[in-house]
Formats: structure tokens, sequence, C-alpha cells
């Protein structure tokens, strides 16, 4: 295969590498690189890889914006209304608007995803992932804002508990 459609190999084209995502596990954040320009046209879409290191969860969450995933490398398991589904290489996740989701990598190895999502939410995940000066509380806090502006639903311990994961979307679990 060229090197130019290497979807492994391939970098993005703009000055922006990859980035942490919020995450409120602060050990394995996930990482994004947008591949194609995250315009202000609400009617385009972008390309993103994500990379979920060994052990990372996104907790239970929900939006507006479609995305649809392709997994590149490693296992991951994702979750869809209430149901886990394993993914490997070649493996697609197609998640329509407003459906509750979430990922955890329970594997030893860092696992690659395709995203290809509305140009809001990548916008959102750049803005969410900008370093801010503060605590770690006021970094949540942050987030939680911006979720809130962008009318997107996270999951509460209790609902995140009850589809396995002991994650909290505010910070880590006591």
């Amino acid at each position: 295969m060229p090197d130019s459609l290497d979807l492994h190999k391939r970098r993005s084209t703009s000055a922006t590498e990859a980035k942490e995502v919020f995450s409120p596990q602060k050990d394995s954040p996930p990482m994004n690189e947008y591949l194609t320009e995250v315009s202000n046209n609400d009617g385009d879409y972008c390309v993103i890889r994500c990379t979920l290191p060994a052990g990372a969860v996104v907790p239970m969450h929900s939006h507006a914006d479609r995305e649809t995933f392709y997994v590149l490398s490693g296992k991951v398991d994702g979750l869809r209304v209430d149901r886990w589904e394993e993914l490997g290489p070649g493996d697609i996740f197609d998640v329509r608007d407003g459906v509750k989701h979430a990922w955890i990598n329970s594997s030893q190895a860092d696992a690659s995803m395709i995203c290809v999502t509305t140009t809001k939410l990548a916008r959102f995940l750049q803005e969410a992932s900008s370093p801010v000066a503060g605590s770690p509380e006021e970094h949540t806090q942050r987030f939680l804002k911006l979720v809130q502006a962008n009318g997107y639903w996270l999951a509460s311990p209790e609902e995140n508990a009850a589809v396995g994961l002991d994650v909290n979307w505010n910070g880590p679990h006591d």
C-alpha cells in the first residue's frame, strides 16, 4: 500500500499534533490527532485519529453528533446503549446521534481508531483538550461547562457503574 494511503503512517497536514483529550483518568488519557481541518462550517465533517492507551476509559456519554469509528490497531470495547462490543482491526463502530456510548481499552496495548464526525464535535474536543492554567478541579469544571454549553450528556457515577465502569466524569472515584 502506498504510504499516502496507509492510515498507520499518515500524519495530519496541519500544525496540530496529537493532543490529550480530557479524561477523568489522569494516568492514561486518550489522544486525538486531527487529520483534516476543523472548520467553522457545521456542514463539514472531520477525520480524527484517536488513540486509547492501555487501561484508558471514556465514560458513558452522548451527543447529537454522529461518530463513525474504524479500528486501525489494538483491541477496544465499545458500549452502545447497554451492550458492549469487542472491536479489533478492521471493525467499524457507528454511533448515531444521541446514542449513549463509552469506551474501554482493557488490553495491554494501545488501540488506534479513525473517527469521522462533525466539525462541531471536533471543535468541542479541541477546546476541551486545550491546556488551561489551574488545578485539576478547575480543568474538570471547565470541561463540564463546555459539555453543558454544547448540550452534551454525561453519565453519573451510578450510570457508569451499571455498565461496568468504575469511573466518574467529575474525577477519580474515592
